[in-house]
């Protein structure tokens, strides 16, 4: 049981700082915990689907407070407002009214869906949209990972 504890929380660690912008490769970790049966597949996969979905949402979060900064009741910064030139600022807002939805689902990829969250942010693009689209998306991910492993065990037998 303890092993099993301990199999999920390394899932969930590896998923959430891989949908960050820190480097990881939870696809890795799934595999391998779910080769060795280190837990029960479903069980991995509910933990990575979440654990990715929260990450992103982090980087979301991030997004956000970039583009707004945040002062403590002091007046004094405790996330300095990055300051976007404000034609960029319109543009990325733009592409995310038009696209937002599309570009969203691109966030399971490696490299660029980190930053398409931060993005999605930082352009205020709602919190419950990102949500859902990029909950969607990271979920599709592990399923597909979990499908292909699945059928590649049973054409090995």
């Amino acid at each position: 049981m303890a092993a099993e504890i301990l199999a999920l929380a390394t899932m969930a660690a590896a998923a959430f700082t891989a949908a960050t912008l820190l480097p990881g490769g939870s696809e890795v970790v799934f595999l391998g915990l779910m080769a060795t049966g280190a837990a029960p597949v479903p069980a991995l996969f509910v933990v990575a689907a979440l654990a990715n979905t929260a990450g992103g949402m982090t980087s979301w979060w991030i997004g956000r407070l970039i583009a707004t900064g945040v002062e403590s009741p002091r007046g004094k910064a405790l996330v300095a407002r990055f300051r976007l030139d404000p034609a960029m600022m319109t543009r990325v807002q733009r592409l995310f009214a038009r696209h937002g939805w599309m570009t969203l689902l691109l966030c399971w990829m490696p490299v660029i869906g980190d930053p398409i969250t931060l993005v999605a942010g930082m352009a205020r693009y709602p919190a419950l949209p990102t949500l859902i689209i990029t909950g969607l998306a990271r979920t599709a991910r592990y399923a597909v990972l979990w499908a292909g492993a699945a059928g590649l065990i049973a054409w090995w037998g």
